[in-house]
C-alpha cells in the first residue's frame, strides 16, 4: 500500500508484517509506531527503537551494498519514469537484492534439522516439529534477542514450514 489514508491509521496496529507509507507523522501515527522499522526515504535513514541487531549484520550489509549502489545510481532516472516502469539495471539490482536476502534467510535457518523432531505420526501423516527454544539457544548469545523475535514472524513460519515439509518427504 503506497500511502495509508488518515481514516485507516488503525491498520498500523495490525499483527502482520506490512509496508505502508504515511503522509505525516502526526501524534496519532507516532503512538502506533512502537514495534516498527521506519524507513525515511527522503533522508535515506532506517530507524528502529526495539529491533535488536541482525546476526551477521555487517556481512549482510556488505552483500547488499552493490545492489543498493546500483539502485541509488538509478534513482535520478527513476524519477522521470512511472513507478511501474523499471530500468534493466533496477530489475537486475532487485533480483540480486532478493537473492542475497534469500541466502541470508537460508543461512539463519541452516541448522533447523538438528532442532526438529521428525516422523511423529499423527493420523498416519508425517509431522515435523521445530523445537524453537532449542533452535534459538543454538545461536551465539549476541544473536538470540533477534532470533527470539524472528521465530515469531510470519516470514519465519512460512520458510520453516517449507523446509520442514521437505524433511517430511525424505
Amino acid at each position: 500500500m503506497p500511502v495509508l489514508p488518515d481514516d485507516m491509521l488503525d491498520f498500523l496496529d495490525a499483527p502482520v508484517p506490512y509496508i505502508v507509507g504515511v503522509k505525516n507523522k502526526t501524534s496519532e501515527v507516532q503512538s502506533k509506531l512502537t514495534n516498527v522499522l521506519v524507513v525515511d526515504a527522503n533522508r535515506n535513514q532506517v530507524k528502529s527503537a526495539s529491533i535488536p541487531q541482525l546476526p551477521k549484520q555487517k556481512e549482510l550489509f556488505s552483500s547488499l551494498s552493490p545492489y543498493h549502489a546500483k539502485l541509488v545510481g538509478e534513482s535520478y532516472l527513476a524519477r522521470k519514469r512511472p513507478v511501474y516502469e523499471c530500468t534493466d539495471v533496477q530489475v537486475e539490482a532487485a533480483k540480486g537484492f532478493l537473492t542475497v536476502v534469500r541466502s541470508y534467510l537460508d543461512s539463519l535457518c541452516s541448522n533447523l534439522r538438528s532442532h526438529t523432531i521428525t516422523n511423529v505420526q499423527s493420523n498416519n501423516d508425517k509431522v515435523s516439529l521445530l523445537l524453537k527454544e532449542s533452535f534459538i539457544d543454538s545461536f551465539p548469545s549476541r544473536d538470540r534477542p533477534f532470533m527470539k523475535l524472528f521465530v515469531d514472524t510470519q516470514l519465519f513460519s512460512v520458510h520453516t514450514d517449507l523446509v520442514l515439509s521437505f524433511f517430511q518427504k525424505q
